[in-house]
């Protein structure tokens, strides 16, 4: 194997590829698939991580019962990707860092998807480091079928990203027009039969803008525009998330046979969740079962929530999130997970660089929970520091499910 380049191909995962190796250390310390590793970043009141912890420092509860800390390391990676930790044998696992990039083009207007594209390839360039291990997720499926540590297969990967014929923002844009639906959940409304709504909306746009309605034939005729407008968003939309759903499928159940950390970049303005939260809690909870982290970037950059503004990277254009309530879903997933969303930032390679900053130190906890039962229920999490004046990030609970057989990347030189 050419030295610096790791392929990792094998098994078929819903239609992705990921291919591994085993690790018999990793297999050891987690054969019991009732252990529950949970990554906590400790902040203090500045945001500054806290380092010199120990496990009496922290207080660890499931489902609101006081649980025994029995592992507790630190994990810190230098610039050369190197591991430092107090239990360098059990954080073997985690000696190599995996990101995989998702790139959800249905809720990526072009120029955001542009932004995010190049922010992706300063990530590669200037923050990949020489033992890390990343994919990039593009049209359905991880490109090349494989994880891999060459930045020439990802930046090919990256480059071969294209816009969605169909976006959410192309969806939304009638929403502006004459006459006006001012939100997504008016939309919902209506959709589902509402007419009381659509109604109220189009009363209001014939009284604000008479001659339009004289012009599209009388307040009844308008309010049709407005429940046909309706209808055709929403079905667009549940088409729009179903893949996206799919797609942060495929990727979770991917990562859960690679022991440790996995970090997600969920590159995506947000999406339309009314009927998928459920489903996107039970995803994050079976990544958070699996120690994948998922962080979301905005693709739009600043933005002005309230009204229209111009979009940072393309002025012609007004941007605004006010007709959406589309940062439901990232935030599902980042919350349960313990990552954040990266919004309102232009330099993209900023953005990626938190989520990089975040990912390469923190403390692990492993514990047995006193319901050992693996019964598919949700357990929540709470960590708690015995000192005030600290923030504690965690993942909020995982679904109780068994792992499957741990796999890691090892790379031959």
């Amino acid at each position: 194997m050419t030295p610096g380049r790791l392929v990792i191909c094998g098994a078929v995962i819903l239609g992705a590829l990921f291919c591994l190796r085993p690790h018999p250390l990793g297999a050891q310390f987690r054969s019991g698939t009732s252990l529950v590793e949970v990554d906590v970043v400790v902040l203090d009141r500045n945001g500054g991580f806290v380092p010199g912890l120990g496990a009496g420092d922290l207080m660890l509860f499931e489902d609101g019962r006081p649980q025994k800390i029995e592992q507790f390391y630190l994990v810190t990676y230098d610039p050369g990707g190197a591991v430092v930790s107090e239990y360098a044998a059990q954080a073997d696992h985690t000696a190599q860092r995996v990101f995989v990039i998702l790139f959800d083009e249905g809720h990526l207007a072009n120029d955001s998807l542009m932004r995010v594209k190049r922010g992706a390839e300063e990530f590669v360039r200037g923050q990949f480091g020489p033992r890390d291990i990343g994919g990039v997720f593009v049209d359905g499926g991880m490109y090349g079928g494989r994880l891999t540590s060459d930045r020439e297969a990802l930046l090919a990967g990256v480059g071969s990203v294209a816009p969605a014929f169909d976006n959410r923002q192309k969806l939304l844009a009638p929403f502006r027009d004459f006459p006006r639906v001012p939100s997504e959940l008016d939309a919902v409304r209506i959709a589902d039969g509402g007419r009381e709504t659509a109604d109220a909306l189009a009363v209001e746009a014939c009284r604000e803008n008479p001659q339009e309605c004289v012009v599209s034939g009388g307040v009844g005729a308008v309010e049709n525009q407005i429940e046909r407008k309706s209808r055709d968003y929403v079905r667009q939309a549940r088409r729009l998330t179903a893949q996206t759903v799919q797609n942060l499928r495929i990727v979770a159940r991917g990562l859960s046979r690679i022991p440790g950390r996995k970090t997600v970049v969920l590159l995506s303005e947000g999406f339309f969740v009314e009927e998928s939260r459920g489903i996107l809690e039970r995803i994050a909870a079976e990544a958070a079962r699996a120690g994948t982290v998922i962080y979301s970037i905005d693709g739009r950059g600043l933005i002005n929530p309230l009204r229209p503004s111009p979009d940072a990277a393309s002025r012609e254009r007004p941007r605004t999130t006010g007709f959406d309530t589309g940062e439901d879903g990232p935030n599902i997933l980042t919350a349960g997970t313990g990552g954040f969303r990266v919004r309102g930032i232009d330099d993209m390679s900023r953005a990626f660089g938190l989520i990089v900053r975040d990912t390469s130190t923190y403390y692990v906890i492993g514990y047995q929970p006193d319901n050992a039962v693996l019964d598919g229920t949700f357990r929540k999490i709470e960590v708690k520091s015995k000192i005030g004046g600290r923030t504690i990030r965690a993942r909020k609970g995982y679904a109780a499910v068994p792992l499957p057989p741990p796999q890691t990347l090892r790379g031959g030189r």
